[in-house]
């Protein structure tokens, strides 16, 4: 994902040198996984410090800084909403494609929606009980389950055979993909409507 975003940055880079336009927009995407993925961790902290200084009162198990949730789980969030690097690529590298910054915004707010259950998570991260991590691990479960999974029942035998096939198929039918990739035809769409709109203006 690093060598995606640094090939996207100078890409870009040497596209707005040739254009002279500025490119800034496309680094929403990015900015956009930080927040998801530090987000819920920075959270964490926050309660943990709350707890420590009894601004908070913590559940009945207690509370504990947890280096594994709050260290690793950033690192987790990123790698599962990898759609985000793929947005910024596209846009960096493709910035006239059709609608390009409109429909980045709308694959960016799609892709964000469903992110804001981990930011609940923050409480778990810090969480003394015998069984906390279990719903980080649900979640996390659940953000990389195929979707064809759940329409075409039968379909993991398909999902899990060699070749990586299997493996490509599930990323890109996860719902944060899915939901960017939604967000982006839409986002264009609109722009197209809206641009035919203004080249052939309702006669009285």
């Amino acid at each position: 994902m690093l060598l995606a975003v640094a090939f996207g940055y100078y890409k870009g880079r040497n596209a707005a040198v040739v254009s002279g336009q500025s490119l800034t927009w496309t680094h929403i995407p990015l900015i956009a996984l930080a927040i998801i993925s530090i987000g819920p961790s920075i959270v964490a902290v926050v309660l943990y410090l709350a707890y420590t200084f009894s601004i908070i009162q913590p559940g009945a198990h207690g509370f504990r800084f947890s280096q594994v949730f709050i260290f690793e789980s950033p690192v987790h969030f990123a790698l599962l909403n990898w759609p985000f690097v793929a947005l910024y690529l596209i846009c960096r590298i493709w910035p006239k494609l059709g609608a390009a910054r409109l429909a980045m915004w709308f694959s960016v707010v799609a892709m964000s929606l469903p992110n804001v259950v981990l930011f609940g998570l923050a409480p778990e991260m810090v969480s003394n009980a015998f069984d906390a991590g279990q719903g980080i691990g649900i979640i996390e479960a659940m953000f990389s389950l195929p979707i064809i999974t759940i329409i075409w029942p039968g379909t993991e035998s398909f999902l899990n055979a060699g070749f990586g096939v299997g493996l490509i198929i599930s990323a890109l039918m996860a719902p944060v993909p899915l939901l960017g990739l939604t967000g982006w035809l839409v986002g264009h769409l609109v722009g197209w409507f809206v641009s035919a709109t203004h080249l052939y203006p309702k006669k009285n």
